[in-house]
C-alpha cells in the first residue's frame, strides 16, 4: 500500500474511535446538565443559570456542546468515507440504512439541542421546523406537534427526544459498529483531554434574549443550507421534498444494482444507472456544501 493510502486507511480506523470517544463525553455531561435543565417556565433563565450559577455549568455546558459536534462531525466524515470508497458495496442493505438513519437521527439530536438553548436563535429554529412539519398535506399539523408544541410546553418534547429517546436510538442503531470501534484508554484520554481544553479555554457564544432585537437569525451551522433554500423555494419543497429525496437516495444506494439485476437489465445499464446515482449524489452533497459555506460566509 503507498504512503497516502496508508494515511486514508489509518485515519479511517481513527474516525470512529474518536467519535464514539467524543459521544462518550457528550452523554457524561449531558447526564451532568440534565439535572438542572427545566424545559418549561422561563427556560432561557434556567439555561442562563445554568451556565453562571450552577458550580462548573458554563464548562459542562460547553463540553456537551463541543463533543456532541465532534461526535457527529466525525460520524459524518466516517460515512462520507464509506460512501467515497464505495463499501457500501459490501454491507447488508439492513445495516447501511442503519447507519444512514443513525447520522440524521444525529443531526436531529444536535437541533434538538440546539432549540434547548431557549435563546432566541433556538426559539426562531423550532418555529421554523414546525411550520415546515405543517406543510405535510392533511396530517401536517398533527404530525408538527409530535415534534414540537406551542406554547409553555414548546420545549418539553426537544427535551425529552434529546435527553432520552434519540441517545438511546443511536446507541440502539450504533451497536454493531459501538462493538467494532469501541475506543481504547488511548482515544478516551486523548478525546477528553482535547474536548476539556475547548471546554476550558474557549468562550461559549452569547445567547441572544428570546425578546431580544437581531437583524439576522441563524440556525445551527448544517441547517444553513435549509435556510438558504426556504429563501428561494417553497417550505414543503425546500425542507421536506429535497432532503427526503437526497436520504432515500442515500438509503437505497447499496439495492439499486440488486434491483436492476431483478428487473432483468443488461449489466450495461445497471452500471450506468448505479454510476448516474452515485453521481448525483455527489452532485448533491457537493451543491448542498456550497451553500452552507456561502451562508456561514455571507449569511443565510
Amino acid at each position: 500500500m503507498s504512503f497516502p493510502g496508508r494515511i486514508i486507511s489509518r485515519i479511517s480506523l481513527y474516525l470512529p474511535r474518536l467519535g464514539l470517544s467524543a459521544l462518550i463525553l457528550c452523554l457524561v455531561s449531558g447526564l451532568v446538565l440534565a439535572f438542572y435543565y427545566r424545559p418549561m417556565g422561563n427556560v432561557f433563565q434556567n439555561v442562563e443559570e445554568i451556565t453562571t450559577l450552577v458550580p462548573y455549568g458554563w464548562f459542562f455546558r460547553q463540553l456537551h456542546y463541543s463533543a456532541g459536534q465532534v461526535f457527529v462531525i466525525l460520524m459524518l466524515l466516517h460515512t462520507l468515507d464509506h460512501f467515497f470508497r464505495r463499501r457500501y458495496r459490501i454491507y447488508a442493505l439492513g445495516e447501511w440504512i442503519s447507519l444512514i438513519v443513525s447520522l440524521a437521527l444525529c443531526f436531529y439530536t444536535l437541533f434538538t439541542g440546539f432549540i434547548l438553548k431557549a435563546d432566541q436563535e433556538g426559539v426562531f429554529a423550532g418555529r421554523i421546523f414546525m411550520n415546515i412539519i405543517e406543510t405535510l398535506p392533511v396530517a401536517g399539523g398533527a404530525i408538527a406537534r409530535l415534534f414540537i408544541v406551542p406554547g409553555n410546553s414548546f420545549f418539553f418534547l426537544p427535551y425529552l427526544y434529546h435527553s432520552f429517546f434519540l441517545p438511546l436510538l443511536i446507541i440502539y442503531l450504533m451497536r454493531g459498529h459501538i462493538r467494532e470501534w469501541f475506543p481504547n484508554e488511548r482515544f478516551l484520554l486523548s478525546g477528553g483531554i482535547g474536548l476539556s481544553l475547548y471546554a476550558l479555554f474557549v468562550s461559549p457564544r452569547i445567547d441572544i434574549p428570546p425578546d431580544a432585537s437581531v437583524a439576522v437569525v441563524e440556525g445551527p451551522w448544517f441547517f444553513l443550507g435549509i435556510q438558504s433554500l426556504l429563501k428561494v423555494l417553497p417550505s414543503f419543497l425546500a425542507g421536506l421534498v429535497i432532503p427526503g429525496l437526497f436520504i432515500g437516495c442515500i438509503l437505497v444506494l447499496p439495492a439499486a444494482g440488486p434491483a436492476l439485476r431483478a428487473l432483468s437489465f443488461n449489466e450495461r445499464i445497471i452500471r450506468i444507472g448505479e454510476t448516474g446515482l452515485y453521481c448525483l449524489l455527489i452532485i448533491s452533497i457537493c451543491l448542498y456544501a456550497f451553500l452552507t459555506l456561502r451562508a456561514a460566509i455571507w449569511g443565510p
